[in-house]
C-alpha cells in the first residue's frame, strides 16, 4: 500500500547520508560557510517542497 512512501523514505535517508558525508570530506580542502546540520535541514526542506508541488 504505502510501500512508494517507504522507498521514498529510505532513498532520503540514503541521500542525506551521502550529503553528510560529502559535507565532511570537502570540508577540509574548500570554506562551506554553513554547518553540516544546515546543510541537511535545507536540502530536506527542499525536498519536501519539491514532494508537496508534485502531490499537489
Amino acid at each position: 500500500m504505502a510501500s512508494g512512501a517507504w522507498d521514498g523514505l529510505i532513498v532520503l535517508g540514503l541521500l542525506i547520508i551521502l550529503l553528510v558525508l560529502g559535507v565532511r570530506k570537502l570540508r577540509p580542502r574548500m570554506h562551506i560557510p554553513w554547518t553540516t546540520g544546515g546543510i541537511v535541514v535545507c536540502f530536506i526542506f527542499v525536498v519536501l517542497l519539491l514532494w508537496a508541488w508534485s502531490n499537489r
